[in-house]
């Protein structure tokens, strides 16, 4: 029975070295994921700022650097690469399609009138 607990011994090690390594990573991405962040904000203020982007394009550049934002947000911080967030994943997806088709379809009402 002596030999029984001193091999689960080390398998429980191991595993608390693996979790400590994955702890590790994560901190890892979440620190990247907030540099770039305040990188992409810095970005978008001194585009507006310096008038280096066109008004016409000024929207535009701010939306693209937003998205890129929100992916880093929902991936790395909410954590929805990880397993069991297909469902909160889907419904966002859905959202934005809806989201997307309402601002067409108004868009193309404007564009028409």
């Amino acid at each position: 029975m002596a030999d029984h607990t001193k091999t689960e011994q080390p398998v429980h090690r191991n595993e608390a070295l693996h979790r400590k390594i994955a702890i590790k990573e994560e901190r890892k991405y979440h620190n990247v994921s907030f540099i770039m962040m305040i990188l992409l904000t810095l970005i978008a203020f001194y585009a507006i700022w310096s008038d280096k982007v066109s008004s016409s394009f000024a929207i535009l550049f701010i939306l693209v650097l937003a998205v890129i934002q929100v992916f880093f947000q929902l991936y790395i911080w909410m954590h929805l690469s990880h397993k069991g967030h297909d469902f909160p994943l889907w419904g966002m997806i859905s959202g934005i399609l809806i989201a997307a088709i309402t601002v067409a379809g108004i868009a193309g009402l404007i564009w028409t009138s």
